[in-house]
């Protein structure tokens, strides 16, 4: 079915492992993280009330049981979406918050240009964080089977992610370059800006005028430069060689 993983319906059963043989790829392995692939688009489109394990299932080429045996409810798919998403963040966000260069605002300007990469690679995972954002609590989600009190929530990687932002912003307050607001709302503001150029792709396009990728890349680490960043730090940089020469 479209290339897509699937079961045999008729209930056939596969061809059993010869004993002693390792097991390769797991077929499970692929199952989940197709379900994971199609309850994110799902997700993203109508968030949590929009995930129906029997449109699931159909998307995927798969029974509804088979569904239930790998998920047994949505807040254990809303927990591997967002864990997914923390995995590629994770991928893509190996050294972004780390000198060199010594600097946090140039540092931000290395974050904010790869998240509009990581972003407009895959508007997908903009329109994923965007519902998180709208449905609030889900957008930490907490383990199955946790209870709903905080001390048994887990950060899981996402959120990790989202620390690891805040602690640099905070750390950037620190230094003196960053105005002194709260860094998870730092963090937020950061990302409302980008993430309106993906999260409508087309209206977004329209709004502003179809501007290269690259532009508003520029564009948006300048927004951003100037809603954190203290106006003598931003001069400063302005007048260093290393940003002369790179013009």
């Amino acid at each position: 079915m479209n290339g897509k993983v699937s079961e045999r319906r008729s209930g056939t059963p596969s061809a059993p492992r010869r004993p002693g043989r390792p097991p390769g790829p797991s077929q499970a392995a692929e199952l989940r993280a197709l379900l994971v692939d199609e309850a994110s688009r799902l997700y993203a489109e109508g968030g949590y009330t929009g995930i129906s394990f029997s449109t699931l299932a159909e998307r995927a080429g798969l029974t509804k049981p088979t569904v239930f045996h790998y998920f047994a409810n949505k807040e254990a798919l809303v927990y591997a979406i967002f864990e997914g998403l923390g995995e590629r963040l994770e991928r893509t966000a190996l050294g972004w918050f780390d000198a060199p260069p010594a600097s946090h605002a140039a540092r931000l300007e290395r974050v904010v240009g790869s998240l509009v990469d990581f972003y407009g690679a895959e508007p997908l995972n903009a329109r994923l964080l965007c519902q998180g954002l709208l449905e609030g609590d889900r957008l930490a989600p907490r383990r199955p089977g946790a209870r709903r009190d905080a001390a048994t929530r887990t950060p899981g990687l996402f959120t990790a992610f989202i620390r690891r932002f805040s602690d640099f912003i905070a750390a950037g307050v620190a230094a003196g370059e960053f105005y002194p607001e709260r860094s998870a709302s730092t963090v937020m503001t950061i990302g409302g800006i980008i993430l309106f150029e993906f999260m409508l792709p087309e209206r977004g396009q329209r709004i502003s005028g179809r501007v290269p990728l690259a532009v508003r890349k520029r564009e948006m680490i300048a927004i951003v430069a100037r809603a954190v960043v203290r106006p003598a730090v931003r001069l400063a940089r302005r007048k260093s060689p290393q940003r002369r020469n790179r013009r």
